[in-house]
C-alpha cells in the first residue's frame, strides 16, 4: 500500500476527531455556568447567616479538600458591593483547606464573603458565597438590615455534578485514550500470537490488518482525546478567578503540570501510533507499538493522580486502586472493540479453516484478558467505593452515592452479558471450532452436524453480544466521567456534617476586678487559629487605657509535655485586640493565661481553661499515612486476605489454561492455588489486626454495660446538669459566670480516654469550680458516671 493512500485515510480520521469534540461542544450554551469541584466549604467564621455583636478581624474558610494557594480568592463586600477585605489571603502550611482574609473595620451592616478556589488534587474551580450581619453594640439589627433568604447563600459552591460540557470532554478524553491503549495491548497479547500458527504470507496479511485497525484507531481518537483534554484545561484556566494564566497553571500548579504531562503523553502516543504506521521493518513497527502503548498507560496514570484517590489518607492505596481499574477497563474495552473488526476481517480474507482456527485462538486468549480485567474491575471498584462512600447511608444521601448506584445498575447488566459471552458464548465456539478442524475435524457425522449448526449460530449471536457489552461498557465509562468531576461522597457529608454544626469556637468571659475580659479562639483547633481578646469596663464600654494584651499558652493535660509560648495581640480598636498564629500543637485541654498592661491601673490577668479539638480530619498526611488503608472498614488482615484469596481463586478458575505446563508443574499451579485460597480464608477470618486504635477505656475495670450506664445516667441528672447541662454542652444554669466554663462533652469525650475522666471526677478539676466526688462517690459510682458519659457524648462503641 503506497505511502499517499495512508496520507488520505489520515484526513478521515482528524475529521472524526474533530467532529467528535464538536457534537460534545453541543451541548455547551445550554450547560449549567455555575463552577463544579470537590473542594467544598466545611466550615467558616463568621459563618453562613451568623449575627455579630462586634465585626471580625478575619474572615476564616476550611475546605473539605486541600486547595491551590495561587488561585484562592476571597472577598468580603457590603451590601453596596463595596470591597471591605484588607491585605493579602492568609494560609496555614499545617493544613492546606484552610484560608483567611483580614478585613476593614467593619460597621453595623450585611456583608458577603464571596470565596473561590481550586482543588490541588483535581484542580477543579469551585467559588461560593455566603451573608453575615454586624450588628449595632447594643445587639439590635442595622436599620434595614435583615439577612437574606437562604437560598442565596451556597457555601457548597453550587451544583454538586459538573456540567453537561465537562462530563462529555472528559467521557471522550477519557474514553478515546481508553480504547487505544486498550487495543494496542490487545494486539499485543492476542491478535499476534494468535495467528502464529498461519502461514508466512497470511500471517504478514493478518499482523498488517490488525496493526492498521490500531493506527486507524490511534489516529482518529488520540487527537479527539487530546483536543478535549485541551478544552477541559482551558475552562478549567477560564473559571479562575484570579489572574493566574495559562502557562503558570501547566507549569507551576499540581494539577495543571499532571495535565500538561497527559497532554504531552498524547502528543508522544499519536507519534508511536505513526511510528507504527510508516515503520518498514519489524523492530521498528515493535518500537512504534511499544511508544504507543507505554504513552497511552502514562497517559492514563495522570488521570488517576487527579482523581478522588489522590487526597486524605492512604492515597498510595487508592491512587494505585484506581489505576488498576482504569487499566483493566481499558485492555477489556479496547479488546471489546477490536472483536468485530477481526470477525469482519477473517470472514473475508482467511479460507474456512484458517479463519476459524484463528478465532478460535484469539476468542481463546481474549477470554483470558477479558476475565483477568472484570475480576480486577470488580475488586478494585469494590476497594475504591469503600474509600469514597464513608458509610452506607451515604450511598443513598449523596450525589455521589447516587451517581455510584447509577454506575452500578449498569455494570449489573454488563456483567451479565459479559458473562454469558465469557463462559457459554466463547468457550462453545472454541469448542465447536476445535471439534470441527483440530486434528482433522475427529467425530461422528452427527456431531459434526451438530456442530455446523451451533457454529453458524454462534457466529450471528457472538457479534450482537459483542456490540451490547461494548454499549454498556461506554455507558458505564460516561458514568465514571460524571463521579471523576463530581464532589464526593466523604465531601458532601463533611460538609452536611458541618453545615449542622455549630461552630467549634472558644468564647469566654470573665470578670477581672473592674473590668471584664472576653477571650474568643476560632475555629479552637491544631493549627492555626485567630485569637480576640475584648476588654471592657463594667458598664460594657472599651476600656481605653489597654496598652497592651498577651496571652500565653500552656498544655495542661500533661505537665512539660509541651514548651509554653505565647502571642502578643494586635490592637484593632479601642479595648479590642487580635491575633493569628498556630499556637496549639495538639488537641487536649489547654491554659491561656490572659495579661493585660493599662496606662491607668495594675495589669489584669486571668486563666482561661478550654478544651482544644483535633485538627481537620482533611489535612494534608504525608509520610507513611500515605500507605495506611484509606478507610476503617476493614483491617490490612481482611483486605490481604481477600486479595490473595481472589488470586487463588482467579489460578482456579484459569487452571486450564494451567494444562500448557508439564504435569508436576500444573499439579504445582493447582496446589498453589488451592493453598492461596486457604491463606486468604485464614487472614480475612482467622487473624486479628495488629493495627486497633487506642481503647479509650482502658484501665477501666467496670464493663460499660446497661445497667453501669443507667445508674451514671442517674448520677449526670442528679449532680452534674445544674453545670453541664442537659445535652452536656456545659450550658446549664450553674453555669453562667463561672470561669473556667464547665466542660462541652461533646468536645472532650473524643479525646481523653477513661482514666483521665476518673481523675477529673475524683479529685476535681484544677483552678476551676468543679469538686472532688471521690467523698461523694464510690469509685464503681465514678466508673458508672466515666461509662454513662462515654456512651452519651462520644461514637465509641458500647457492650
Amino acid at each position: 500500500m503506497s505511502v499517499s493512500r495512508h496520507m488520505r485515510r489520515h484526513r478521515l480520521p482528524a475529521l472524526v476527531a474533530l467532529l467528535l469534540v464538536v457534537f460534545a461542544c453541543v451541548g455547551a450554551p445550554f450547560a449549567p455556568r455555575t463552577a463544579y469541584a470537590h473542594a467544598s466549604l466545611i466550615r467558616a467564621n463568621p459563618a453562613n447567616n451568623e449575627t455579630l455583636r462586634r465585626p471580625p478581624a478575619r474572615i476564616i474558610l476550611n475546605f473539605s479538600e486541600a486547595i491551590e494557594q495561587r488561585l484562592t480568592q476571597i472577598q468580603v463586600r457590603d451590601k453596596d458591593g463595596t470591597r471591605v477585605d484588607d491585605g493579602p489571603i492568609a494560609f496555614d502550611p499545617n493544613d492546606p483547606t484552610f484560608a483567611s482574609v483580614g478585613v476593614k473595620t467593619l460597621t453595623p451592616g450585611l456583608y458577603f464573603v464571596k470565596w473561590s478556589n481550586v482543588s490541588s488534587v483535581d484542580g477543579h474551580a469551585y467559588n461560593g458565597s455566603y451573608p453575615f450581619i454586624v450588628l449595632n453594640p447594643d445587639g439590635t439589627f442595622p436599620a434595614g438590615v435583615t439577612l437574606p433568604s437562604s437560598d442565596g447563600a451556597t457555601t457548597s459552591g453550587g451544583s454538586l455534578l459538573p456540567s453537561n460540557i465537562d462530563i462529555a470532554l472528559k467521557w471522550i478524553a477519557l474514553l478515546s485514550l481508553a480504547i487505544v491503549a486498550g487495543a494496542a495491548f490487545f494486539l499485543l497479547v492476542v491478535l499476534r500470537p494468535a495467528a502464529r500458527f498461519l502461514e508466512d504470507e497470511q500471517f504478514l496479511r493478518a499482523a498488517d490488518a490488525s496493526e492498521r485497525w490500531v493506527i486507524n484507531l490511534a489516529h482518529v481518537l488520540l487527537p479527539a482525546s487530546f483536543i478535549a483534554a485541551a478544552l477541559l484545561v482551558l475552562l478549567t484556566v477560564n473559571r479562575f478567578e484570579t489572574g493566574t494564566s495559562l502557562w503558570e497553571y501547566l507549569t507551576v500548579l499540581r494539577s495543571g503540570r499532571y495535565r500538561a504531562v497527559q497532554l504531552v503523553l498524547l502528543a508522544v502516543a499519536l507519534f508511536g501510533a505513526d511510528l507504527l504506521f510508516l515503520g518498514s521493518t519489524d523492530r521498528k513497527r515493535n518500537a512504534g507499538l511499544g511508544v504507543l502503548l507505554l504513552a497511552c498507560v502514562g497517559a492514563l496514570f495522570t488521570y488517576s493522580m487527579l482523581s478522588h484517590g489522590a487526597t486524605g489518607r492512604g492515597e498510595f492505596w487508592s491512587v494505585s486502586s484506581d489505576y488498576l481499574h482504569v487499566l483493566a477497563s481499558s485492555a477489556w474495552l479496547g479488546a471489546l472493540v477490536l472483536l468485530v473488526p477481526l470477525l469482519r476481517w477473517a470472514r473475508r480474507e482467511l479460507d474456512e479453516t484458517q479463519r476459524f482456527l484463528y478465532l478460535a485462538n484469539a476468542f481463546d486468549r481474549f477470554s483470558i484478558v477479558a476475565g483477568i480485567s472484570v475480576i480486577v474491575v470488580l475488586a478494585t471498584g469494590t476497594f475504591n467505593g469503600l474509600v469514597e462512600v464513608p458509610n452506607a447511608n451515604a450511598m443513598i444521601d449523596t450525589t455521589y452515592g447516587k451517581v455510584l448506584l447509577a454506575k452500578i445498575f449498569l455494570v449489573l447488566p454488563l456483567l451479565g452479558v459479559a458473562g454469558v459471552n465469557a463462559f457459554f458464548l466463547k468457550p462453545r465456539f472454541v469448542a465447536v471450532i476445535d471439534g470441527l478442524y483440530q486434528q482433522g475435524g475427529a467425530g461422528t457425522e452427527q456431531q459434526r452436524s451438530s456442530w455446523t449448526r451451533q457454529l453458524a449460530s454462534l457466529q450471528r449471536l457472538l457479534p450482537k453480544t459483542i456490540v451490547i457489552e461494548v454499549a454498556l461498557v461506554l455507558a458505564v465509562f460516561a458514568a465514571v466521567a460524571v463521579l471523576s468531576q463530581s464532589s464526593t461522597a466523604k465531601g458532601e457529608v463533611a460538609q452536611d456534617k458541618a453545615a449542622s454544626t455549630a461552630p467549634a469556637k472558644f468564647n469566654q468571659t470573665a470578670t477581672v476586678g473592674d473590668a471584664n475580659l472576653s477571650l474568643e479562639i476560632t475555629p479552637n483547633r491544631v493549627g492555626l487559629n485567630q485569637y480576640t481578646m475584648l476588654i471592657q469596663n463594667a458598664d460594657g464600654t472599651a476600656l481605653d487605657s489597654v496598652t497592651q494584651a498577651r496571652l500565653r499558652f500552656n498544655f495542661d493535660d500533661v505537665q512539660n509535655a509541651v514548651a509554653p509560648s505565647e502571642i502578643v495581640l494586635n490592637k484593632f480598636a479601642p479595648g479590642d485586640f487580635r491575633g493569628l498564629g498556630a499556637y496549639f500543637t495538639q488537641p487536649g485541654n489547654w491554659r491561656a493565661e490572659a495579661n493585660i498592661r493599662r496606662s491607668n491601673g495594675d495589669d489584669l490577668t486571668h486563666v482561661f481553661v478550654l478544651p482544644v479539638g483535633r485538627a481537620a480530619a482533611n489535612a494534608t498526611t504525608t509520610g507513611s499515612s500515605a500507605f495506611e488503608l484509606p478507610f476503617t472498614v476493614f483491617s490490612w488482615n481482611e483486605v490481604a486476605g481477600a486479595i490473595v484469596a481472589l488470586l487463588g481463586a482467579a489460578m482456579l478458575i484459569y487452571r486450564q489454561q494451567l494444562r500448557v505446563l508439564r504435569p508436576p508443574a500444573y499439579r504445582i499451579g493447582v496446589t498453589v492455588a488451592t493453598a492461596l485460597l486457604l491463606v486468604g480464608a485464614v487472614l480475612a477470618f482467622g487473624v486479628d489486626t495488629h493495627s486497633k486504635p487506642v481503647d479509650a477505656r482502658i484501665g477501666n475495670p467496670v464493663a460499660p454495660s446497661q445497667e453501669s450506664t443507667a445508674r451514671g445516667k442517674m448520677l449526670f441528672q442528679q449532680n452534674c446538669i445544674m453545670c453541664h447541662g442537659i445535652d452536656g454542652r456545659g450550658d446549664g444554669p450553674a453555669a453562667v459566670g463561672l470561669s473556667p466554663a464547665p466542660s462541652d462533652f461533646r468536645l472532650h469525650t473524643p479525646i481523653h480516654i477513661d482514666q483521665q475522666f476518673y481523675k477529673f471526677i475524683a479529685t476535681g478539676y484544677p483552678a476551676s469550680a468543679m469538686p472532688s466526688f471521690k467523698d461523694a462517690f464510690s469509685a464503681t459510682d465514678i466508673w458508672n458516671l466515666v461509662n454513662f458519659l462515654r456512651s452519651a457524648f462520644s461514637d465509641a462503641p458500647t457492650q
